[in-house]
């Protein structure tokens, strides 16, 4: 079964997760697996500035209004138990037990993380996005869009406060894929590239632009790059291209002459981590 996102509260029906048959066909319909919850947007995020001192506290506070449910990424356990990322909610889910069960009795979910450190002032407007475990599976990883942050979510740890800054100012942290080697690739939706990161949080390669617009429309390159996927040693990347009106960016962007949408493929290459 293949599943994905849909945010329904854009159009009044209501946010789920869903799923169909990977071999579906023009007759085949997706069905529902879960609603996602309405938690509402979370607490305020202080942000200690460079100059504070306990002489001269300085501080800065973003408070988030958004209550939209807007399921983003997807990340399975190998157990198939679904983590899932809330961009406006600023949360994390779990399905379990496991999300093949859903919809039904024995379909639960979990509160994982409900953090103003998930959620954005920033653009494009999307907080926690892509998800990706490590091989252990004792960490997730999560893109915020408009942060251009990668943060890391540590899962087996009883400290009161488990999520950290892993990487910063990667231009449009978007979708996240862990290679075999424990290389982190993070899709830079505003750079129009992919970037790796090592496991200190630290770049390691970047692949990938954009080259412009062939005479049929389609990119040269990549642009907006939203998603990624590891089949061998072949990276996939879907090219969004979907221009930002209404959300800030207006028509100027080169996304808003792209007529025909593609997928990159990529080479992977053998980084150290």
């Amino acid at each position: 079964m293949v599943y994905f996102a849909s945010v329904g509260d854009f159009a009044g029906v209501g946010s789920k997760i869903r799923r169909i048959e990977a071999d579906f066909t023009e007759d085949s319909s997706a069905g529902e697996v879960v609603d996602i919850p309405g938690i509402g947007a979370p607490d305020d995020r202080v942000v200690i500035n460079p100059d504070n001192s306990d002489e001269f506290p300085s501080v800065d506070t973003i408070t988030f209004g958004n209550v939209a449910r807007v399921p983003n990424g997807l990340a399975f356990t190998r157990g198939g138990d679904l983590y899932v990322s809330d961009s406006f909610q600023g949360a994390i889910f779990l399905f379990a037990t496991p999300a093949s069960n859903c919809p039904g009795e024995m379909c639960t979910f979990v509160e994982v993380a409900h953090d103003g450190r998930l959620a954005t002032a920033g653009f494009p407007p999307f907080g926690a996005n892509g998800l990706a475990l490590n091989k252990d599976e004792t960490a997730l990883f999560i893109a915020n869009t408009g942060d251009d942050r990668v943060l890391k979510l540590d899962l087996t740890t009883t400290e009161l406060d488990p999520l950290s800054v892993f990487a910063e100012s990667i231009n449009g942290a978007d979708g996240l894929v862990m290679d075999s080697k424990g290389i982190l690739w993070v899709a830079a939706n505003q750079a129009d590239n992919v970037v790796a990161l090592n496991k200190a949080g630290r770049v390691v390669a970047r692949l990938g632009a954009f080259l412009g617009i062939r005479g049929d429309g389609s990119a040269r390159g990549l642009i907006f790059p939203a998603s990624l996927v590891i089949v061998k040693n072949k990276m996939f990347v879907t090219n969004l291209a979907v221009a930002l009106r209404g959300l800030g960016a207006g028509g100027a962007e080169p996304e808003a002459d792209i007529t025909k949408y593609t997928i990159s493929r990529i080479n992977v290459p053998r980084l150290r981590h």
